[in-house]
């Protein structure tokens, strides 16, 4: 049976490439300060047009393609390349679609999970320095044609809030993610060994886990080994297992995502026939969906909130750990 430990490998690799955008000067993450930003505010009526005018270059993605256009998707790809020990080198269309999945990861990592409001408080603070409120109100009336234009006013001030203020915004955002590779079948189908997945860390800061969400945890008696599993039980549930069929609060609980190596029951053992047990206050039974190899809760007990470490996303990158061939198929896939 596995624990489904996650591994750090791969960790740098992210950080150099992905948090690293050429041209932009910011050198890799370890070295950006992670010092806290206030937004200073300007007259009141005219951060409104400022505001809006900031919704609009958000919520379009214009102000993320401008974001992405600096990275350094060729880099990433190479070194991911390099990194994952690929049985053959990548062809140009494989390259193409490495570089995409970045893409993809990065809007994940830096919008998706940006706090909220956070980009669009940020763009509105600068543009209320560099724009008067007279040019902001004929920007935002003529927006869609000013912001399609390359060589247009809005393009010049993406462009420069990119070079100015994002040496300062990346750390703060980049902090809320981090990236794990799986080892093991714990998770097995829905993870395999050599998938890399983002997790979003701060997930259950301001919110509780749900029945379902697939969890990174670290087990208090494993010298901070990280662990990942599926949320099974919440606090307060009753959990029951008959013939390898979990029950909650007296509901047999639907699962099609689980995997059954063996059928046979196992009289008697907790891994297959679990007496009810009402999960504990602020814990949460945790369960593999690969049932025959994963050790969790079923054995290790309820694990407590403190421990838990996020909420797994999103997987941008698979390689198979025997063939060293890229899974292309898992790129580019939300963890359910």
């Amino acid at each position: 049976m596995s624990c489904c430990s996650v591994s750090d490998r791969g960790r740098n690799c992210f950080r150099l490439v992905v948090l690293c955008l050429a041209g932009v000067g910011l050198g890799t993450w370890a070295g950006c300060s992670e010092t806290s930003l206030t937004v200073s505010h300007v007259d009141p009526e005219p951060f409104t047009v400022y505001q809006q005018l900031a919704r609009l270059e958000v919520t379009s993605d214009r102000l993320f393609h401008v974001i992405a256009a600096q990275s350094d998707v060729a880099g990433y790809s190479r070194l991911l390349e390099a990194q994952s020990g690929l049985s053959t080198p990548l062809t140009f269309t494989q390259t193409d679609r490495i570089e995409q999945s970045f893409v993809h990861s990065l809007k994940v990592m830096l919008v998706d999970l940006a706090p909220t409001n956070f980009w669009e408080d940020h763009l509105a603070e600068y543009y209320g320095t560099k724009l008067p409120g007279a040019e902001a109100q004929r920007l935002l009336a003529a927006y869609e044609d000013e912001s399609l234009s390359p060589s247009s006013r809005l393009q010049d001030l993406r462009e420069s809030f990119v070079r100015d203020r994002l040496p300062e915004l990346l750390p703060l955002v980049r902090a809320r993610s981090q990236i794990y590779q799986i080892p093991s079948q714990s998770m097995e189908p829905t993870l395999l060994p050599g998938d890399h997945v983002i997790v979003h860390q701060v997930a259950y800061q301001a919110a509780e886990p749900q029945q379902g969400d697939v969890v990174v945890y670290r087990y208090p008696d494993e010298n901070g080994k990280r662990f990942l599993h599926r949320v099974i039980g919440l606090p307060g549930d009753q959990i029951a297992i008959r013939d390898q069929v979990v029950y909650v609060n007296g509901d047999a609980l639907s699962e099609p995502y689980t995997r059954h190596s063996d059928r046979s029951s196992m009289a008697g053992h907790v891994r297959d026939h679990l007496p009810p047990i009402t999960v504990p206050l602020e814990t949460y039974f945790l369960m593999g969906d690969n049932r025959e190899e994963s050790l969790d809760s079923r054995f290790l007990g309820p694990i407590s909130k403190e421990h838990l470490l996020g909420r797994v996303l999103f997987i941008y990158w698979s390689v198979d750990p025997d063939t060293h061939d890229p899974r292309w198929e898992r790129l580019n896939q939300l963890v359910r």
